[in-house]
């Protein structure tokens, strides 16, 4: 049985679909939403084949949801239902991926033909796609959850003795020079009302993390994470924290306050000389919020920004590692080198290629840095390498060329990829396109 989420902002709609005889079409319901935020939610939790999405809704309308969808779900087939019958909807759409569009009031003839289409289709991909789909989404959820654990040690100061693999293995891009901490509030729970089930929690954390992956996280080197006990956030940003970015983000939560039922507030810490102080960062932040009046905006001044400390540990500092003797090694390091350029497209850590060649990551890691280069170094040209080499091939989409070696974040996976080439993984591919290759 195929699965249909059906999402729609009439009640009247979304109850009578839900109980219409799917079954003799070999689909099942598999909910319903009233907005694009509850059912990106639902879909982050239960796997979907068809969305059958209105256009018009409130907080995330069906255009944006499929935007989003095109993105993070590119297999599952979207049928739009909207009342409005304006070719200009049903362009943006087909832009967006949808495979049908069909018209209120709703012809139930014409939507079971429709949704045949849409099983034909799927039971042609239906064995081996779909076990793929699911290892896609197992990797995708490891990914999250690994940077999820690496920014909660970092912003509570818990460093690994690799700062720089760690950042790595949960795609996060960290480097030398300033960064900052913030914190997002929301004023509601800060004066100490609240109360909520935790299924309101769960969807305010959601919604309150899909808008910060939008508007906080698509520019390079931010990242947030969502506090779930108490919706709200905490932020990294490079360098010091644009104003006018943090009241776009401020103002753009505003206008899901009906959502919400709360006005935020955000704090940004004084600026921190290295990734690995941010916890100091952050701390001044919180401090500061305490005292700031609720939906308001503060950012120390470049004045206050706090030294660094003697002994704190560096970007790319190893813990302790093994000196090699000067001719030992050799055969351990290509050994090494040979597994990576076997198995870049693996969620590699230099404990596992260690393992592989029967030594320890600190042996491997200086065996590395005795040959001039880094282990995560190494890796990363091996990956860009073979993704500079599938890029021009168009039966790749972008982001299979991404899995392919090894990536599972989309903005990581571009922003190693302009680093390595100039160019974005579109414009690269562009650019090969016009020279002919």
């Amino acid at each position: 049985m195929f699965q249909i989420l059906v999402v729609d902002d009439e009640k009247e709609i979304r109850d009578g679909l839900r109980v219409w005889p799917w079954e003799k079409l070999r689909v099942r319901a598999a909910g319903s939403c009233s907005n694009g935020f509850e059912a990106l939610q639902f879909l982050s939790s239960h796997p979907v084949d068809i969305v059958m999405t209105d256009i018009r809704m409130p907080f995330l309308d069906g255009l944006g949801l499929m935007k989003v969808l095109s993105e993070q779900y590119p297999y599952i087939s979207v049928v739009v239902l909207s009342g409005y019958n304006d070719f200009d909807y049903a362009r943006k759409a087909m832009q967006f991926g949808a495979v049908d569009y069909l018209l209120k009031p709703i012809d139930f003839a014409e939507m079971e033909r429709c949704v045949r289409r849409q099983v034909a289709r799927l039971e042609q991909r239906e064995s081996e796609e779909q076990r793929l789909v699911a290892l896609k989404l197992k990797t995708q959820k490891l990914g999250r959850t690994l940077r999820a654990i690496f920014l909660s040690n970092l912003f509570r100061g818990a460093l690994p003795d690799d700062l720089e693999q760690s950042a790595a293995e949960a795609e996060v891009i960290l480097g030398k020079g300033d960064y900052t901490a913030a914190c997002l509030r929301m004023d509601r729970f800060r004066a100490g009302r609240g109360g909520l089930s935790k299924e309101e929690a769960d969807f305010l954390a959601f919604t309150l993390d899909s808008v910060l992956t939008a508007k906080w996280d698509e520019a390079g080197g931010a990242y947030h994470l969502v506090d779930r006990t108490v919706p709200g956030a905490d932020l990294l940003a490079k360098g010091r924290p644009d104003a006018e970015k943090c009241e776009a983000i401020r103002r753009e939560l505003l206008a899901y306050r009906g959502l919400f039922r709360s006005t935020f507030t955000v704090t940004a810490g004084p600026a921190v000389p290295g990734a690995e102080l941010l916890c100091r960062s952050l701390q001044k932040a919180k401090e500061k919020t305490e005292n700031q009046p609720p939906n308001s905006l503060f950012l120390f001044p470049p004045d206050d920004a706090l030294p660094g400390e003697a002994g704190a540990r560096r970007i790319g500092a190893a813990a302790e590692e093994e000196s090699p003797p000067p001719e030992a090694g050799n055969s351990a390091l290509a050994q090494a080198k040979l597994y990576i350029q076997k198995n870049y497209g693996l969620s590699l850590s230099l404990r596992d290629v260690a393992e592989k060649v029967y030594i320890s990551p600190g042996y491997l890691s200086a065996l590395f840095k005795r040959s001039g280069e880094t282990f995560l170094r190494y890796l990363t040209d091996v990956r860009m390498k073979r993704a500079q080499e599938l890029m021009p091939d168009r039966r790749y989409y972008i982001y299979e060329v991404m899995e392919k070696v090894g990536y599972t974040d989309p903005a990581y996976f571009s922003e190693l990829f302009k680093r390595q080439t100039g160019m974005t993984p579109n414009e690269y591919r562009n650019r090969k396109a016009g020279e002919g290759g």
